[in-house]
Order: C-alpha cells, then sequence, then structure tokens
C-alpha cells in the first residue's frame, strides 16, 4: 500500500508538471510564449515566476535520464570521465558515457537554461514599472511600502537567476577563453533574450558575443545580489531552494571564474579573477556555512538540504520526488533504481588511484575500492542513510526522497583558490586549499598530508586546485569545466564501457566538450540564424 501511495504520487506529480508545461513553463524562443496582456492577467504572476522556475531545476522530462539541473551535473561528469560507467543494461546517460552528445540532448539543455530566462523576463516584467522604485529604495532613510519589499525580494531572485542560466549556457556552448580563436569582444556566442524581446513578441534574437553576455551575467547577478542584500531584511526565505544573496555571491564568482581574462576590465577596475576572488571570499567571510567537517564526512550521505554546508538546495518530498528518474536513483546502491539494479556510476579508477596515491586523503572512503561489490561506487558520498547497509532490490530505499544538493560551501573554497592562483596570489590560493583539505586527512596520516602541503607552488599548486574540484566535488557538475577551463587532459581509467584507459585531450578532443553546437530547431525558428549559422555550423 505504501509503494502504491508513493507510486501514485509521482504519476500525479508528473501529471502536474506536464501541465505546466502546456501552460506555463512554455519554451522560448521557439514555440509559443505568453504576451505581456495574457501574463498580466495570471494570478500573482510574479511569485508563479519563481515557483516556474524552481520547479524547473527538479523537472521530470519522461526519460530517466531528465530530470532537471542534476542530470545536467551528471552529463557534465560523465562526459569528462570523472564519472564513470562500466556496465549499462538500461542505457540511460550510456551515450555521455561512450562520449558522444546528440541532438536531443543539445535540445534540452538548450530549452532548460533559455525557460528559465523566459519565466525570469516574465517575472520581471510584472514589477516593471515599480523596478526604478526598487532599486532607489535601497539606502534610502525611509522604509519601502509593503509592496515594494515584497517584490524586491523576487526581483533579485529573478535577476540573479537569469543572470546563472546566462552563465550556463555559456559553459556548455562556448569554448573556455583560453580556446577561443577569437576575442570575447567578437566571438559569437548565443543569444540574448530580456524583457524587451518577450513584450515585443520578437521570434528570436541574433547571436551576442561572448562579451556581451558575459556583461549580462554581471549585471544580472551584480545587480541580483545588491537588491537580495537589501530585501531579505523584510522577508524570511521559505527554504534552500530560494536564491539568496549568498547563492547570488558564488554564481558570479563561479561564472568569472569560467570568464576568466585578466586584461578585460569587468568592473571598478576589477578583472574576472579579482571578481571571482572577492565574492568567494565574501561568501566564506561571513561565516554562516561552515565546511563539512572530517568527523562528518562518511556519515551526511550528502542527501539532506538542512546540512550547515549546503547554500542552495532542493528538499525532496513525497510531492516533488522524481523517483526511479533521480540522481540518487541513478548512483546510489541502497536506493531502488538503475545503480542499485547494476548500472553503477562511480569515480573513474585512475582518479580514485591518485585520492589513494596521497596516503593521507580520507576521501577514499567516499567511494569503493576496486576489489568491492560495486566497485567504485560512491558508497559513502551519496547514499540514503536509512538503507545505508542494504543493496539488495527488496531491501534498498524505495521513498526516493534523498535532497538535491545544487551548491555548497566547499565550492566557495575551492573557487577563491583558483582565482588567487590566476592571479599570482599563491600564498593566498594555498591557504584556502589548506582549510578546505584539513578537513579531509585521514587519522595518522598527518605527516603525509604535511609533506604535500609543502609542495604547493607553481604547477603543483594548480594540480592541487584541479585535483580538488575534481574530488571533493565529484558528481556535482563541476569535472567538465574543470577540466576545460584548466586544459587538464586526462588518462582514464579501466571502468568505463569503450573509454577505458584511454587519453582525452581538452583541446580538439569532442570527448571532453559537449560539441555543443546551437540545436537545430534553435536556427529553424530564429530567422536571424536561418540562414547564417547554417552554413558555418554541424547540427546533429
Amino acid at each position: 500500500m505504501k509503494n502504491v501511495k508513493y507510486l501514485f504520487a509521482t504519476i500525479v506529480l508528473g501529471f502536474a508538471l506536464t501541465s505546466c508545461g502546456d501552460s506555463f513553463l512554455t519554451q522560448y524562443p521557439e514555440g509559443g510564449v505568453l504576451l505581456e496582456d495574457q501574463f498580466s492577467k495570471l494570478p500573482d504572476n510574479l511569485q508563479g515566476s519563481i515557483l516556474g522556475i524552481y520547479s524547473k531545476l527538479y523537472e521530470h522530462g519522461g526519460d530517466h535520464d531528465v530530470f532537471g539541473l542534476r542530470s545536467i551535473d551528471m552529463y557534465g561528469d560523465i562526459q569528462c570521465g570523472d564519472m564513470a560507467m562500466a556496465k549499462s543494461s538500461y542505457g540511460w546517460f550510456e551515450t555521455y558515457e561512450r562520449g558522444y552528445f546528440y541532438a536531443y540532448a543539445r535540445g534540452y539543455l538548450w530549452s532548460f537554461y533559455y525557460d528559465i530566462i523566459n519565466l525570469a523576463n516574465l517575472g520581471t516584467m510584472a514589477v516593471e514599472q515599480n523596478s526604478q522604485e526598487i532599486l532607489k529604495s535601497i539606502g534610502s532613510s525611509e522604509e519601502p511600502s509593503e509592496i515594494i519589499k515584497l517584490q524586491g525580494y523576487y526581483y533579485g531572485q529573478l535577476l540573479a537567476i537569469r543572470g546563472w542560466a546566462y552563465a550556463c549556457l555559456l559553459n556548455f556552448y562556448c569554448d573556455p577563453m583560453d580556446q577561443l580563436e577569437n576575442p570575447m569582444e567578437s566571438e559569437k556566442a548565443i543569444p540574448i533574450y530580456t524583457e524587451t524581446e518577450v513584450k515585443n513578441g520578437a521570434l528570436g534574437a541574433p547571436l551576442s558575443t561572448i562579451a556581451e553576455v558575459y556583461d549580462r551575467v554581471y549585471e544580472d547577478l551584480s545587480t541580483g545580489i545588491e537588491v537580495l542584500d537589501y530585501y531579505s531584511k523584510f522577508n524570511q526565505r521559505g527554504s534552500k531552494l530560494e536564491v539568496n544573496a549568498d547563492v547570488a555571491r558564488l554564481m558570479l564568482a563561479y561564472a568569472m571564474l569560467n570568464h576568466g581574462d585578466t586584461k578585460m576590465v569587468i568592473a571598478d577596475g576589477k578583472n574576472a579573477y579579482d571578481i571571482a576572488l572577492e565574492q568567494a571570499k565574501t561568501v566564506i567571510d561571513g561565516g554562516k556555512y561552515p565546511l563539512l567537517k572530517k568527523a562528518e564526512l562518511l556519515t551526511t550521505g550528502f542527501c539532506d538540504v538542512n546540512a550547515k554546508n549546503w547554500l542552495w538546495g532542493e528538499d525532496v518530498t513525497v510531492e516533488n520526488t522524481t523517483a526511479l528518474a533521480s540522481f540518487f536513483g541513478q548512483v546510489d546502491i541502497h536506493t531502488y533504481s538503475y545503480a542499485a539494479a547494476g548500472d553503477v556510476k562511480g569515480i573513474d579508477s585512475k582518479l580514485y588511484d591518485e585520492i589513494v596515491a596521497t596516503g593521507w586523503d580520507a576521501r577514499k572512503d567516499w567511494f569503493n575500492a576496486g576489489d568491492q561489490p560495486s566497485p567504485y561506487c560512491p558508497n559513502r558520498k551519496f547514499y540514503c542513510p536509512t538503507t545505508k547497509d542494504e543493496t539488495k532490490l527488496d531491501k534498498v530505499d524505495r521513498d526516493w526522497l534523498c535532497d538535491n544538493v545544487f551548491m555548497r560551501i566547499e565550492s566557495a573554497y575551492l573557487i577563491a583558490a583558483e582565482a588567487a592562483y590566476r592571479l599570482g596570489k599563491e600564498d593566498v590560493a594555498k591557504s584556502y586549499i589548506q582549510q578546505l583539505c584539513d578537513e579531509r586527512v585521514l587519522d595518522g596520516q598527518e605527516t603525509a598530508y604535511s609533506t604535500w602541503l609543502g609542495t604547493l607552488t607553481g604547477d603543483a599548486l594548480k594540480n592541487a586546485i584541479i585535483y580538488n574540484w575534481r574530488v571533493e566535488m565529484w558528481g556535482e557538475g563541476y569535472g567538465l569545466q574543470t577540466l576545460r577551463r584548466l586544459s587538464k587532459s586526462v588518462q582514464l581509467g579501466k571502468n568505463h564501457l569503450d573509454r577505458g584507459e584511454q587519453k582525452i585531450s581538452v583541446e580538439g578532443d569532442g570527448r571532453i566538450s559537449f560539441q555543443c553546437e546551437i540545436p537545430t530547431s534553435e536556427a529553424r525558428y530564429n530567422p536571424y540564424l536561418a540562414t547564417k549559422v547554417l552554413q558555418k555550423k554541424k547540427y546533429y
């Protein structure tokens, strides 16, 4: 009876999301969009935009490798080889494991982020007549009205999430800065859609340059931070699913890290790395989010949104669980789904060997060893605590209520370390790596750890930053960008379907990138691209 109840809830949820997709979560720029007069008639349309955006983050798209942001995180980590599949009985994520990236997934990523941008645009339109008052009230001696307090709080979230979505699109659809053929100011990227295009019913927009899109990212996120900082005083954060000022700061910090140009001035005489370091440092120094302590390294399951080191995440409930089609369903051998049935997604065996080789890193115990059952699986990183010792299908978790992590404080330390390294501040970079790794030392291996710390300068420091991105944030969607951004080629381990022990080079090797061309559907419906882009880009 219990299982029937959850199955029914899942079906109802799927129907509800499908209904929303037909009537409100419309794709943009292609297909139908809500016009301004239609949107204005919706009840509480500002809050509706926010809720629509947040539901996209965990929306189940039908197939069992399409379940919102955490499925996209898996795409990247599998594509770059850090997450390995040695077996595939059911086919989910198999193409990415084999190093292919087909049109369907490119289209999914495109629509996922542009749906979010569209909803953000609709929301900012709802407060357009009050936007100037919202901004002017910041720092004013007069307290804003109740409606401005509420609208300001939502407005800040909308700006931040829109800027984040554009930054994510750049990550997937553009090469890293040091691999561009042309300067950012001339290299074409993606279309920018704001309130203007929505109001005018535009069918499309031309490709903007990478620099122009980053300008949009910086403007949205920096303004969003300012607005959220002020209006959060008057509003209670409903849950960690809501973007707050600190989440927005790390969104901006990571975007600037990926921007990665020391010569280009972004704002106030600062380059991208200056801003990345500043924003990450602000969050760290705020002291709200402590690092995960060594004593808790193997006990949390990375499955509880209430964890103090989580800034942003989803509280998975009976009403919103995506069941089999979920991150834990795909990676946790203690949850009834594909990993438990044999399609294990584990850490690349060579990366695991790197952890073991340090001699000091307790994070090796996040994963099974190669000679254990379900080799290399994240047996003590991602798991359901209530069934952590069960692996038989009739005994593992069937509630699918493990929470989804979108951002945790450990990423701030890595952003700060990398940004400082890029700025030539090696002592600062090393200090952030040390603060993180101090909580990752095996008992009795302090000497080995101290020896390792003593080597951290120059290329060894850079490699330590790469290593910690790949190990600390394994399974959280940072692997692909780390290898691309830091031009790191990898030798894969043996536990892959057909890429085992192959070398993958960052430059010119499609297996370590998404080969993300603009989807054919966009070129077909966007009149600015139909005659130009098709002549020079491949479509699959």
